[in-house]
């Protein structure tokens, strides 16, 4: 995440509806509209029917923009700022300026939006455009406004601007303060995994090694005096090696029985897919491009990589679900996405980074020299992404888009 930057608000798009920034920008909406709209034609000296019409659809836009901020704070807020612009050149009802109706709130959760998503410079910018809209609204000509009403004006609309801004600001500091315990979950779940495998690792080769120094020692010996038993002794070199490899291979694997399995090869990501399928879940897969060959950690962390997907897709959605496997070949790499399409009711939220699991996932992949992301999917579902690179590559491996 660039530095001076916070979590984008748009984590999960327009389906999160229930989210309070939504439900804020909707409930102004609900409420300050229709006000703005009966202000402007009650009154003694109500606006003229083509100014009410110009005032009415520029309230619409600015609260369709208090919606459009979510996803686009800065440019949600330059179109709010032209909008306000163009309200306090215009009288109201009863020579109100029209900048100053209720369904102008509408700009500060744009300005506030900035401030939240964007970098602290931009959020200072959006706070001095604030004030100086304040000034060009409380000093437009209004010949029914008192000198001591202007200057009143003018504090109430600069600290109107300067509150959204420190709640943005305030919002913004939690979002970094989410991001950065995010983060050490993730940093420490990393060194969990990696101090695990080593511990594991270290445990199996120094004890197999150990076995299998000795009895070299007593081949050497024992080859000319006692053939016999110099063959026993190489056998039990052999047997250790070989128990030591089945042993390393359960270490990364995943599952507690992964010792037993047999080495994973690519037929078994089909039949891992096939085994997912049932009455409730839907699965497809497909393979593009020329089969290469994976070097056999790159084997393995995509076996548990497509397991965990999988599983994780069926764990967090309700059926019925699909699922889509692709394994696609390309010169230097071999590229893995499994998509589910967030079944039929709302699944819970889920992030890059959230569970041990993907952790340990995306640990693993890395180990083997590949990259892994995880991320809402275009639909309702969520998207895992594997990148491993080929044994066979002629080439470096290079990012794929």
């Amino acid at each position: 995440m660039p530095a001076g930057e916070t979590r984008s608000a748009s984590i999960g798009g327009w389906r999160s509806i229930g989210r309070p920034d939504v439900m804020l920008a909707a409930a102004l909406t609900i409420v300050l509209l229709p006000s703005s709209l009966l202000a402007l034609v009650q009154g003694p000296n109500p606006a003229a029917t083509p100014l009410v019409v110009i005032l009415a659809l520029l309230f619409v836009v600015l609260h369709a923009l208090s919606f459009l901020a979510l996803r686009f704070p800065v440019a949600s807020f330059g179109a709010a700022s032209a909008a306000m612009l163009a309200l306090a050149a215009m009288p109201g009802s009863d020579g109100v300026p029209a900048a100053v109706y209720p369904s102008s709130a509408a700009f500060l959760l744009c300005l506030a939006q900035v401030v939240i998503q964007r970098s602290r410079l931009l959020g200072l910018g959006a706070l001095g455009i604030g004030v100086l809209g304040a000034v060009i609204i409380t000093f437009m000509p209004m010949s029914v406004l008192e000198p001591q009403v202007r200057w009143g004006m003018l504090v109430g609309l600069i600290a109107l601007v300067s509150v959204a801004w420190a709640i943005g600001m305030l919002q913004q500091l939690r979002r970094q303060q989410a991001d950065d315990r995010d983060r050490a979950h993730v940093e420490a779940a990393i060194a969990q995994e990696r101090m695990r495998i080593n511990r594991d690792l270290h445990d199996v080769v120094a004890h197999s090694m150990t076995v299998m120094i000795a009895q070299a020692e007593v081949a050497r010996a024992y080859v000319r005096e006692d053939p016999d038993e110099s063959a026993r002794a190489m056998s039990v070199v052999v047997d250790t090696g070989r128990e030591a490899l089945r042993g390393m291979r359960g270490i990364v694997a995943a599952g507690s029985d992964a010792p037993h399995e047999p080495f994973p090869d690519l037929d078994v990501i089909r039949a891992d897919v096939d085994a997912a399928r049932s009455a409730e879940t839907e699965t497809t897969f497909v393979e593009d491009g020329r089969r290469g060959q994976l070097d056999p950690p790159a084997r393995i962390a995509l076996h548990h990589a497509v397991r965990e997907a999988l599983a994780n897709a069926i764990r967090h959605t309700a059926p019925p679900r699909r699922i889509d496997v692709r394994m696609r070949w390309t010169a230097e790499a071999l590229v893995v996405t499994v998509v589910d399409d967030g079944g039929s009711g709302v699944a819970s939220e889920r992030s890059p980074g959230a569970g041990m699991g993907l952790i340990g996932m995306a640990e693993r992949v890395r180990s083997a020299g590949g990259m892994l992301s995880a991320q809402a999917a275009d639909r309702s579902g969520w998207t895992v992404r594997a990148q491993l690179p080929r044994m066979d590559a002629e080439i470096g491996m290079d990012a794929i888009p």
